[in-house]
């Protein structure tokens, strides 16, 4: 059987219909039976199979999620603990809304990005079209009226020639680089390798660590409430969020300090991924019983600041573009205009 990757859009949808399956009483392999056979997808269709299967054999829901390959391996986990709790309906429900607001924030974040990309590109394309035809033309109008270009005009209009020659070789190496960032999208080793490459170098940084953290406090909220030691919380939610060195580095430092006698609270203050005011609540939290419901707060919060700066990053971008577009735009019209006015008037 084809090996398959559960599309993260399906997730959330799915760990919805388990839950539904859990909270009306229904066996878990009768309900995946019902599921398969109002599956048009084929690729859906064949990973149901193989749970179908399993599930009617005796085998648990996680072991068989697990036999599949196709889930992710922080969800196969929380469904065998939530087996081994008796809060299976709770754990499916928190997965749901886990993999919701990861979908949320995917969309978010391809949305604002796109608007920016687009204008820079268009941007690119005019002053491109500008230097390359454009300004050729007029230089060989006011060469035959005896007149001159000025120095900004001709110097972008050179630039341009050396782009047009170069425009081969510019062309070459963009089909390369697209051609590999199509493989690389292609193959699931190459894309994971450069993924984990990518995260190890940035992810600890920025919107990127912000967002690292938001899933951290999230995963750690679900793991807790679902009966899981701090200790293995860290480490089951490290996993998650993991893979850049900063965050590593501070996940690492919050497990060495609980598995050496200190308060989860402190150990999560002292680790240096949450502010001062987020560290008091923490420590709060653990005096009133609430700290799975604080990091499930504090995970949304997270969320939505990485959402507010991204908005401010794109809010000063968008302007930027415009606005050296239009210079430059101005700058060759007024490089233009000035000798030909100066040639009307000396014509008058």
């Amino acid at each position: 059987m084809k090996r398959l990757s559960v599309p993260a859009q399906y997730l959330p949808v799915f760990c919805r219909e388990l839950h539904q399956l859990v909270r009306s009483g229904i066996p878990i392999a009768e309900g995946l039976a019902m599921l398969r056979e109002d599956e048009t997808d084929p690729d859906t269709r064949a990973w149901l199979e193989t749970l179908c299967r399993s599930t009617e054999e005796g085998m648990p829901l996680a072991s068989a999620l697990r036999e599949t390959e196709a889930f992710p391996a922080y969800m196969t986990d929380m469904v065998s603990l939530a087996e081994d709790t008796g809060r299976l309906e709770d754990v499916l429900l928190s997965l749901q809304r886990h993999y919701d607001r990861q979908l949320r924030m995917a969309a978010d974040i391809k949305g604002a990005v796109a608007v920016p990309v687009t204008l820079f590109a268009v941007m690119v394309a005019v002053v491109v079209l500008l230097v390359t035809q454009v300004l050729p033309v007029f230089d060989r109008v006011f060469a035959q009226l005896g007149v001159r270009m000025g120095a900004v005009a001709t110097g972008m209009m050179n630039a341009g020639a050396v782009l047009a020659r170069a425009g081969t070789g510019l062309a070459v190496v963009l089909v390369i680089l697209a051609a590999a960032g199509l493989v690389v999208a292609a193959v699931p080793s190459l894309r994971e390798r450069f993924t984990l490459w990518f995260r190890r170098r940035w992810g600890g940084r920025g919107i990127l660590g912000q967002m690292a953290v938001s899933r951290f406090a999230s995963s750690m909220a679900m793991a807790v409430s679902s009966g899981m030691s701090m200790e293995e919380s860290v480490e089951v939610s490290a996993k998650l969020c993991g893979g850049a060195k900063e965050i590593d580095e501070k996940t690492e430092r919050c497990r060495q300090d609980i598995e050496n006698g200190g308060s989860p609270a402190d150990a999560l203050s002292s680790s240096g991924m949450f502010t001062g005011r987020d560290c008091r609540l923490l420590k709060l939290a653990e005096q009133t019983g609430s700290l799975p419901e604080t990091l499930e707060d504090l995970a949304q919060r997270q969320e939505e600041e990485s959402l507010r700066h991204i908005d401010r990053v794109v809010s000063a971008i968008e302007p930027a573009i415009v606005v050296v577009t239009s210079a430059l735009a101005g700058v060759i019209l007024l490089s233009v205009m000035l000798p030909l006015m100066g040639l009307l008037s000396t014509i008058g």
